[in-house]
């Protein structure tokens, strides 16, 4: 009888958990992800390990003294292949990765031209600063402040006539031996130069692939995490019950939160906030003017769970009643730790380059 009473308690959870009828998608903390997503039926403990031991790995793989390669590309498409069975909407997946093209584009050209590391052939050396500030007068003064100008009068925008003017002024300097008048000069900070060597491309595409996998695994993290699910894995994990409660809380609100956000945004698109071309520091004044309502009604929100609570008689300290969206522990979770135990040998024990092991 015991048997049979636990059985038709372990249906009666399955059957809790079991998402309605023609229901596809599911929102998770930022977006919403498909129901039946592989990289979901993990449990959210052993997903949340293996994410950071894969983390781990590739930070292991993208090390400056002893970059590899072949192993962070490894490493990208098992994080590619996570990222994919996430369940997240083509749509937006697509929109993200677009997104992360000029961070990506950033790092490189970081790690390339301001992180110079020495290697054996050297494909640019171009000196950019001499380690000193000079005060004076010269023509490329006159041509940038007339080109801002110019540009102002003409379409009553600043920002891209600043950056046109200096991009003008640097390439003049740079083709053209123009006279200088100097007034005074002091030494400050040291001299810099752009140096990039056939060692430091193969760390910055190292870096970029490395990150990139990181950012691709955080996400698809994020995508099949809900907060019903969140709380569920603290709740195994037999945290505090105020502890709980207060997460709780916070990533109830922050799903409001996103709700009020869209209701403001599109009130703001039904007042027409976008017929006319507008300007970036317009656009970031938009953001900064939503910061009013939003304050606002988080307030009215926490008001009204405070309100909720005390009208259900809630008490920190009372016993929790059962919680049917805890996720119970499978084989392929303790799979799942069996391969973490794997990737944390890789990240901490004896250094193995895969890329120099290829090459021998």
């Amino acid at each position: 009888m015991q048997r049979l009473a636990s059985s038709q308690n372990i249906m009666r959870d399955e059957i809790f958990l079991q998402p309605p009828p023609g229901k596809r998608y599911v929102r998770s903390f930022l977006f919403s992800r498909r129901i039946d997503a592989p990289f979901a039926r993990l449990h959210l403990i052993a997903r949340t390990i293996l994410v950071l031991c894969i983390s781990l790995v590739q930070l292991r793989a993208i090390d400056t003294a002893h970059p590899d390669p072949l192993a962070a590309g490894v490493l990208w498409i098992l994080s590619f292949l996570l990222f994919l069975m996430s369940g997240m909407n083509t749509r937006v997946a697509r929109l993200y990765f677009l997104l992360t093209l000029p961070a990506l584009l950033s790092l490189f050209t970081t790690w390339a031209i301001f992180n110079p590391v020495p290697g054996k052939i050297t494909l640019l050396q171009l000196p950019v600063y001499s380690g000193h500030l000079s005060l004076g007068l010269a023509p490329w003064q006159a041509l940038w402040l007339a080109i801002v100008l110019a540009y102002f009068l003409w379409t009553r925008k600043l920002f891209n006539g600043i950056l046109l003017a200096s991009v003008a002024a640097f390439v003049l300097v740079r083709l053209l031996p123009l006279p200088e008048l100097t007034l005074a000069r002091a030494a400050f900070f040291h001299p810099l130069t752009i140096l990039i060597t056939d060692r430091g491309l193969l760390v910055a595409v190292t870096k970029v692939i490395g990150y990139s996998g990181m950012v691709l695994i955080t996400i698809a993290l994020v995508v099949t995490t809900r907060d019903a699910e969140f709380i569920g894995a603290l709740r195994t994990l037999r945290l505090p019950q105020p502890i709980v409660f207060f997460l709780s809380t916070v990533f109830r609100s922050l799903d409001l939160a996103l709700a009020d956000y869209e209701t403001i945004r599109q009130a703001q698109i039904a007042r027409a906030i976008d017929a006319r071309p507008r300007s970036f520091i317009r656009r970031v004044s938009d953001l900064g003017s939503i910061a009013v309502p939003m304050v606002a009604m988080m307030i009215r929100r926490s008001s009204e769970i405070g309100d909720a609570l005390l009208a259900r008689g809630y008490q920190l300290r009372q016993p929790s009643a059962d919680f049917y969206e805890t996720d119970p522990w499978r084989w392929l979770d303790w799979l799942t730790l069996a391969v973490c135990l794997a990737l944390l040998y890789l990240a901490f024990g004896s250094h193995l380059n895969l890329t120099e092991l290829v090459l021998r």
